[in-house]
């Protein structure tokens, strides 16, 4: 094996349901409002997919916007994207690579603890031989173009979007599957599902551990 080689792509769950749902073949996908309007931790995002959101509902403070020479200063709502960047449901998950030295490692370690805290115990994991005949099976049951990729993590909000986040989400090391384009005021999911499900494709609280040959050390233990 390569240093960073791709492994897979693991999703966490709370409620194991979810989990056997998703293997029985329903596929759940999220509006970027949804996070924005959220307060879990690790959840919520004000700034999901764009480079900043005003919402009242939200309790934000008020804002006034400036055309001209007009001040709109009873806005409701403002969304606002980076060049050509759209909203989309999103399906997201996390990349799992391998650690170049023993800090990536530990900080692997860190960031699997933190995302079992954040949304559970249980996991889904694609094998990274799975992923594009999984990513075509998708193409060929949604009615919405997919687009999908590791994101990026930034300080830099002229480059937020879909595939580009803040620094403080990068212990998330994000994939993602990305359908169509929808409003920023969207807050129904997209789902659709697969009569012959995906257990043939996504495992379920498999073994999975980086280990020495003899097996006697072991450096990593997802399940653990």
């Amino acid at each position: 094996m390569e240093s960073n080689q791709f492994l897979g792509l693991v999703k966490f769950f709370r409620n194991e349901d979810f989990l056997d749902s998703l293997r029985d073949g329903c596929f759940h996908c999220t509006p970027p409002e949804v996070y924005r309007l959220d307060k879990q931790e690790g959840v919520s995002d004000k700034f999901e997919s764009c480079a900043y959101s005003y919402r009242e509902e939200r309790g934000d403070s008020p804002i006034t916007v400036k055309f001209g020479d007009i001040d709109i200063s009873d806005a409701l709502g403002l969304t606002v994207h980076n060049r050509t960047e759209k909203d989309a449901w999103m399906h997201c998950w996390f990349s799992l690579r391998l650690p170049k030295d023993q800090e990536a490692l530990e900080k692997l370690k860190e960031d699997v603890t933190k995302m079992k805290e954040q949304f559970g115990d249980h996991f889904a994991f694609i094998p990274a031989q799975n992923l594009k005949p999984l990513i075509s099976k998708l193409q060929g049951l949604s009615d919405k173009p997919l687009f999908c990729g590791e994101v990026e993590y930034t300080g830099e909000k002229s480059k937020w979007g879909n595939l580009v986040k803040a620094l403080d989400y990068s212990y998330q090391r994000e994939y993602r599957f990305l359908f169509g384009e929808c409003s920023t005021s969207e807050k129904e999911y997209y789902i659709f599902n697969s009569p012959d499900g995906f257990s043939d494709l996504i495992l379920k609280n498999t073994d999975f551990k980086l280990q020495s040959d003899n097996g006697e050390q072991v450096w990593f233990d997802l399940s653990a």
